[in-house]
């Protein structure tokens, strides 16, 4: 697979040297947590910084693997690196108009082995929900449902859109859920980690894994909430005979996620 430097961020790639799949490899990362190993691999990510020719900083983060793959329908044996699959499926998104992380450097070894980079930029000014949650309900005075509404429903959009793209995230947790409040009005939304993420051609299917997932590990969310964020993911003012099985088979599946 050849190598793919982003045409925007080219040259700032060339003055930080880090432009070829050597020097990606070589660069020396402070991994956030020691990397993860697993079959005979491993895979690590940490943070970067990349100095602009004016001297304004643009931070990244670096991934770097080594025989950490996964199977797949079309690789059913040896399987595909990871980062090769999120890669896919960050360009992908990008085409279908779904922020996730863009992609500034994506290289697998050209000698032929399973070392694999993937460097994207980082989401400045997103905040997880996971925090930003945290953050709305903690206190002696938390904020009211009128003011949360707004992220509830630009999450349910957001959801919405993932799916009708056929894209089942399959790790769809709060924290790879990031939230960009600049305008409280209109919140954007971007999803991250996802290695695991694929096509699936089945409706019921998407919104049932996604879904009872982020059910069952969001906090704070009232029934009232939960049913808020329901209805505005189907479209819905009120519940169908669909729409009630749906979410009972979520509320069952939530329960052993």
């Amino acid at each position: 697979m050849p190598t793919f430097l982003s045409t925007k961020y080219t040259q700032l790639l060339r003055d930080n040297e880090l432009d070829s799949f050597d020097k990606v490899w070589n660069y020396q990362v402070n991994w956030f947590e020691e990397p993860n190993e697993r079959r005979g691999g491993w895979s690590g990510v940490g943070r970067i910084i990349l100095k602009q020719s004016d001297g304004a900083e643009i931070g990244a983060f670096l991934k770097k693997q080594d025989n950490h793959c996964r199977t797949s329908f079309m690789h059913p044996i040896n399987g595909v690196p990871t980062f090769q699959r999120e890669f896919e499926m960050m360009r992908f998104l990008q085409k279908v108009g779904i922020r996730a992380p863009e992609v500034l450097f994506f290289g697998r070894n050209p000698e032929g082995d399973l070392k694999t980079t993937l460097m994207t930029k980082e989401l400045s000014g997103y905040v997880p929900l996971e925090l930003l949650t945290d953050e709305l309900n903690r206190g002696a005075k938390p904020a009211d449902f009128s003011a949360q509404r707004t992220i509830i429903k630009a999450l349910a959009d957001f959801s919405r859109r993932l799916h009708a793209a056929r894209i089942q995230h399959r790790s769809f947790y709060p924290k790879h859920l990031f939230v960009n409040m600049s305008n409280p009005s209109a919140p954007e939304i971007a999803v991250i980690d996802l290695e695991k993420s694929r096509v699936n051609y089945i409706p019921f299917l998407r919104s049932l894994i996604d879904l009872s997932t982020l059910n069952r590990h969001v906090k704070y969310w009232s029934k009232s909430r939960r049913m808020y964020f329901y209805l505005q993911y189907l479209g819905l003012t009120r519940m169908t005979p669909y729409a009630k099985w749906l979410c009972k088979q979520i509320i069952k599946r939530s329960s052993r996620d």
